[in-house]
C-alpha cells in the first residue's frame, strides 16, 4: 500500500520577519555623528622622508664635506646642544622656574635664539637630532620641536636664499628636519 506522507511537509512553517528599521536608524545616528566630531579633530602630520641614495660621485662629495649632526639632549631640567662637525660646540640652557606652576619649563625662547645663532655659522644645515630622557613630557618635546623648526619672523632676522628663478625669497626652515636618535630607548 501507499505510505502516508510525511507531516513535516504538510506543516506550514511561518517565516521569521526581522525588523531592520531600529538597526539602520542607530547606524545612521552613528554615521552622521561620527561625520559630525570629525570636524574637531585636528591632525598634523609631520614628515619625515626615507633616505634617498645618492650618485655615487655625490656620495662621495658629501663625505669629504663634515655634517653637522646639531643634537638637542633634553634632560629633564635642561637641554643640552652640541655639534660633532669639528668644533665640538656645546651649550647648555637650563630649565626656567615657573612662579604659577611647581614644575619647571624649558626656555625655549633661548634654544630658539641659540638655534638660530647656531643656523647662522651654517646655513645649509636641515637636521637636529633629538635625544630625550625618559621622563621627558610629550607637551616639552612638542614645543621644542616647534622651537626649533621654523624662524620667529617677528624676533629674528631672517635670511633670504636664491629660488628656482633667482628671486630672493625670505627662508622660514631654521632646522626642518628633526630626527629622534634614541627611539629604541
Amino acid at each position: 500500500m501507499f505510505s502516508r506522507p510525511s507531516s513535516r511537509r504538510k506543516s506550514s512553517q511561518e517565516g521569521v520577519n526581522i525588523n531592520l528599521v531600529p538597526m539602520l536608524d542607530a547606524l545612521v545616528t552613528l554615521v552622521a555623528f561620527l561625520l559630525f566630531s570629525t570636524a574637531f579633530m585636528a591632525i598634523v602630520v609631520l614628515d619625515t622622508p626615507a633616505p634617498l641614495l645618492a650618485p655615487p660621485e655625490q656620495q662621495i662629495e658629501k663625505l669629504k664635506e663634515k655634517p653637522l649632526q646639531l643634537t638637542a639632549y633634553i634632560q629633564p631640567n635642561q637641554i643640552i646642544l652640541s655639534d660633532w662637525s669639528g668644533s665640538r660646540e656645546k651649550h647648555v640652557i637650563p630649565s626656567v622656574a615657573d612662579p604659577n606652576k611647581p614644575e619647571s619649563r624649558y626656555d625655549l625662547e633661548r634654544l630658539h635664539r641659540v638655534l638660530v645663532e647656531i643656523k647662522q655659522r651654517h646655513p645649509t644645515e636641515k637636521q637636529l637630532i633629538i635625544k630625550p630622557e625618559g621622563g621627558v613630557a610629550y607637551e616639552a618635546i612638542i614645543g621644542i620641536m616647534d622651537a626649533a623648526r621654523f624662524y620667529d619672523p617677528k624676533s629674528d632676522p631672517v635670511p633670504y636664499k636664491k629660488n628656482e628663478q633667482g628671486v630672493d625669497m625670505p627662508e622660514k626652515n631654521l632646522f626642518s628636519e628633526v630626527i629622534f636618535g634614541n627611539i629604541m630607548s
